[in-house]
């Protein structure tokens, strides 16, 4: 348990420090895939943008599935009490059936076969902020040591995701240079960088160096996941430009 013990104060102190989101997310999937010892482990938040995403498979971390888009069968708006904050197997509790998966998910082809799985709806205001969790082979389901390894755990992930998944929805609102709103804003509305440059009389690297340093921040990989980020921190009524 220490490395996992390692993992969670590598957590707590991420989150408290304001630290990357996208850091916090991989430490939760590694100490989760860590305490089980087997399965596949995601942890998102629900904007599934790159850098809300994080997985791994037998402690190590790993690229989560890039077309994994998750069917809500709970109303992510309104938890059920008893499904918030905790450690709990959908399948086992009758939420889920077998026919939840796809054969193109990812948990189904990490696993080459069924997955079951267990998870932890990290909830604020009864409202979904950060998922977490484990998907294990259906033929060999959860065990009683893993069940009480992984529920002790999530107890301990709870905070720290929170905090992390809070943090990331006013990620823009506490990062963004004048220069930078001014730069991606022009790019929400399709312009080229070096029309971005002549419009506010700066030369096409700087435009270019900019747009790096976000998409490294950020996590996104291109224009479009970029300005999907910018749109959902101003609102869609927003003056662009």
């Amino acid at each position: 348990m220490t490395r996992i013990d390692d993992r969670i104060q590598f957590m707590r102190r991420a989150a408290d420090t304001l630290s990357n989101t996208g850091a916090v997310l991989q430490v939760a999937a590694e100490a989760i895939s860590t305490a089980c010892g087997r399965g596949l482990a995601f942890v998102f938040l629900p904007s599934g943008l790159p850098s809300d995403m994080a997985a791994a498979q037998g402690g190590v971390a790993r690229q989560p599935g890039s077309g994994f888009r998750p069917r809500w069968i709970v109303n992510i708006e309104r938890v059920p009490l008893w499904q918030q904050n905790r450690w709990i197997e959908p399948m086992h509790a009758g939420i889920h059936g077998p026919a939840y998966f796809q054969d193109d998910h990812p948990a189904s082809r990490a696993l080459h076969g069924r997955p079951d799985y267990g998870r932890a709806m990290i909830c604020a205001g009864g409202r979904m902020i950060a998922w977490a969790g484990l998907f294990v082979d259906s033929r060999q389901p959860f065990n009683d040591r893993e069940r009480a390894q992984l529920g002790a755990l999530c107890e301990q992930i709870v905070g720290p995701m929170r905090v992390a998944a809070l943090l990331a929805q006013g990620r823009w609102a506490l990062s963004l240079s004048r220069r930078q709103h001014e730069i991606l804003s022009r790019v929400a509305l399709g312009w080229t960088n070096k029309r971005i440059a002549r419009d506010l009389d700066i030369s096409a690297a700087t435009v270019k160096t900019v747009l790096e340093r976000l998409y490294r921040r950020s996590g996104c990989a291109n224009r479009a996941a970029l300005v999907a980020r910018y749109r959902n921190s101003v609102g869609p009524s927003a003056e662009l430009a």
